[in-house]
């Protein structure tokens, strides 16, 4: 297998940052208590020009300065969403057209919040063929979308967009492994109803311990794949899911909180764009740094599983 590596990154958040008393009303009122233990206090919520093309290409554009090159260089864009899914056209024709990469093969996938790791898969897969050299993936969600209003979710579900540039190579920032699976015993654990509504159909304690048992399987199965362990992890980066999960993993995989980075907190679960939102924000503010290997967990429903092991790369 030819190497391959991101070389660009990029994000983007809303222009409208909600705090938690700029919402709506909720039915039910809640105590600072629970809010605690929702544990988000500001996200996003797009607005007008900011649906899934407009954020996706911003982040698409930031990673391409980032990575020195331009949309002409671009071989396919790969654009992971599932909260406004469309049966034709898909999105990434429209963000090719506004990035500027008139040759790029593009398409959508979705896999709910493993989405991002899923286009990863794939493009490792078209980076073996000599015919493609260079790619983007991004994850862009508006997951305010598919919260009922005035629910508890409205406190959780944010929107953002990231992107890498994907290469063939050792320049970059670089992806020793990868995994993905799926379970189909929980195919109906959540979906998103008539009314447009993501709702849940098993109790929140299940839910938790379902993605948490995804998380830790996958972080194996990729760990083991590269020869790496998790003491040799100096950051886990994950989807941000939600607090509980987070506490769970910490106590499954047996780590401390200080080696876990998440904007969790700040800009809510923004699904599949979470991944490269965060790891975008803490390589440009220097926590992340040159050398630092670094593992991603993911988990969607669906039911899917997925982890990224990556080595940063950079002077």
């Amino acid at each position: 297998m030819r190497p391959i590596c991101f070389t660009g990154m990029g994000h983007v958040l809303p222009r409208r940052m909600l705090d938690n008393d700029e919402l709506p009303p909720l039915d039910k009122p809640i105590t600072e208590a629970q809010l605690q233990r929702i544990g988000v206090y500001r996200r996003g919520w797009a607005g007008e020009g900011e649906s899934i093309p407009e954020l996706a290409a911003a982040a698409a554009l930031q990673a391409l300065d980032d990575a020195g090159v331009g949309g002409a260089d671009i071989d396919f864009l790969i654009v992971a969403n599932w909260t406004q899914r469309r049966l034709l056209p898909d999105f990434a024709p429209r963000v090719q057209q506004l990035i500027g990469a008139p040759q790029a093969f593009a398409f959508d996938v979705a896999t709910a919040c493993a989405g991002f790791v899923t286009a990863l898969g794939i493009a490792e897969g078209y980076l073996q063929n000599p015919r493609f050299r260079r790619g983007i993936i991004v994850g862009a969600e508006t997951t305010s979308r598919v919260a009922r209003p005035h629910s508890k979710a409205t406190l959780v579900f944010g929107d953002a967009a990231g992107a890498w540039v994907v290469e063939r190579g050792e320049h970059g920032h670089q992806v020793l492994a990868w995994e993905l699976s799926t379970d189909g015993r929980y195919h109906d654990a959540m979906e998103i109803n008539a009314e447009g509504h993501c709702v849940t159909h098993i109790d929140q304690k299940e839910l938790q311990q379902v993605a948490v048992h995804s998380f830790r399987s996958a972080s194996g199965a990729v760990l083991d794949r590269a020869g790496f362990t998790l003491d040799d992890v100096d950051w886990i980066v994950p989807h941000s899911g939600t607090a509980g999960i987070q506490a769970l993993l910490l106590r499954t995989l047996g780590i401390t909180e200080d080696r876990v980075l998440t904007n969790f907190r700040s800009i809510g679960n923004v699904s599949s764009a979470a991944i490269p939102t965060a790891l975008h924000a803490f390589w440009s503010d220097g926590t992340i740094r040159p050398g630092d290997l670094v593992l991603s967990p993911t988990t969607g429903s669906g039911w899917y599983a997925g982890a990224a092991l990556y080595r940063m790369g950079g002077a």
